[in-house]
């Protein structure tokens, strides 16, 4: 009997010593994944592989110097770097202009009918948001502006719902009060990224909306971006939606007519979304302006040469595009530059061009070569959305191995914070 009980006790520690074998490699060690860009987001890497946190299908990124190597006939690779914005306020017009018409159509049912196709855009993740309409209506909606949707947790049916309560309000238009309103909505936001969306006539009769829009810069920085959209042809009105998406650095300005194919809509939301600029408008050509010329004279008949548009690409690609510490979004300041090399690439079809990323010497080499190029990555992604093919571009990036200046001054970082390009064929 008592060997029995022996036994029993020796077989019984066996069978607990599997199970805590067994259960102690269910779970894979996580190791935190941290640079000074991930501001302690959360992502993580598992065993040789990292995830961004929330994202079940983002891609696997080796510890490797060669996972920041991206393949330009992917332009999607990478796109789990790219801004996320969760949080949005769209700001709609009901003022007194908006009952007028425009294109056949009232200017009010146009421009909720863009709010609409937007919300049917948005992107299928967790959003937090706001419809604020501005406009002085009668009654119980006697408010200039008011927050008919939000801040909350986003449903598409019920920001649906909160659109058709908009009505035309009549009045004068308060836009500047709107976006001082938004700035304070956008106090509840849940995430980083913040973008603000305004769609009206640029009819303004009360405030000034383009020091309403400083202040909301001001206030929050590069965490948010302006889109705005014109109804209708007003000059002044485009002038001034175009100056107010201006003052938020990173956004732009479109037209309704511009939004109306739903390809272009797609990528204005996807923007939106993004802080991207896929369907910014192309910048409209500076018309020449003719000499004077006495009336007896008849006008000189002028044979141009036709430039080669090829040696004019060799020129264009001397540009270099600068980038701020830690940063790979591309400034506006570089947008019309980019856009020429992109005409150009068009015209001297069988170009092909190579996008080097460089970084000055702050951080570890490693991180260092993650963000070069993580550069020449936007590049190539901004030359693609203005119609460039993939293949045509090649992607490097050599950290800071390649100084243009000494790193041992600020003016010499900053300078060495580039990306570049070279005429590959």
């Amino acid at each position: 009997m008592r060997m029995a009980k022996n036994c029993f006790r020796v077989l019984l520690f066996i069978m607990i010593s599997i199970m805590l074998v067994s259960c102690s490699g269910k779970e894979p060690q996580q190791q935190r994944f941290d640079d000074p860009t991930s501001g302690g987001s959360g992502a993580y890497v598992s065993g040789s592989a990292a995830r961004v946190s929330g994202s079940a299908s983002s891609p696997r990124v080796s510890q490797s110097p060669e996972s920041f190597r991206l393949d330009a006939e992917n332009p999607d690779m990478g796109e789990y770097m790219r801004v996320q914005v969760n949080d949005f306020v769209v700001i709609l017009d009901a003022s007194g202009s908006k009952y007028l018409p425009y294109s056949g159509k009232i200017k009010l049912r146009i421009a909720k009918d863009i709010v609409r196709r937007l919300n049917q855009n948005t992107p299928e993740r967790p959003l937090f948001g706001g419809l604020r309409r501005y406009g002085f209506e009668a009654g119980a909606w006697s408010k200039p502006t008011a927050l008919l949707y939000g801040m909350t947790d986003y449903s598409r049916p019920d920001f649906a719902s909160a659109i058709e309560i908009v009505r035309w309000a009549g009045g004068k238009s308060p836009m500047a009060l709107s976006i001082d309103k938004a700035s304070d909505d956008f106090q509840l936001a849940k995430g980083h990224y913040l973008s603000l969306v305004i769609v009206s006539d640029g009819k303004i009769y009360q405030g000034d909306p383009i020091e309403a829009a400083k202040r909301i810069k001001q206030r929050y920085g590069d965490r948010i971006c302006i889109y705005t959209a014109l109804v209708g042809n007003l000059p002044f009105g485009r002038d001034l939606m175009e100056r107010v998406a201006k003052e938020g650095k990173c956004g732009y300005a479109i037209t309704a007519d511009d939004l109306e194919p739903s390809p272009r809509m797609r990528d204005w939301a996807d923007d939106i979304f993004h802080h991207g600029r896929k369907a910014e408008p192309e910048p409209e050509p500076e018309k020449p302006i003719p000499g004077p010329r006495r009336a007896e004279e008849p006008p000189p008949v002028i044979i141009p040469a036709e430039p080669d548009p090829c040696e004019l690409l060799d020129e264009a690609l001397r540009l270099k595009v600068q980038f701020d510490l830690n940063k790979w979004d591309i400034k506006p300041e570089y947008y019309s530059d980019l856009n020429r090399i992109a005409h150009l690439m068009m015209k001297c079809a069988h170009a092909e061009v190579e996008i080097v990323g460089h970084t000055c010497n702050i951080w570890t080499e490693k991180y260092n070569m993650k963000l070069s190029h993580l550069r020449a990555t936007e590049v190539m992604k901004y030359l693609v959305g203005k119609g460039i093919r993939p293949g045509r571009l090649r992607v490097s990036g050599v950290g800071l191995t390649t100084p243009t200046a000494p790193n041992k001054t600020e003016a010499g970082r900053v300078a060495n914070r580039r990306a570049e390009f070279r005429r590959i064929r």
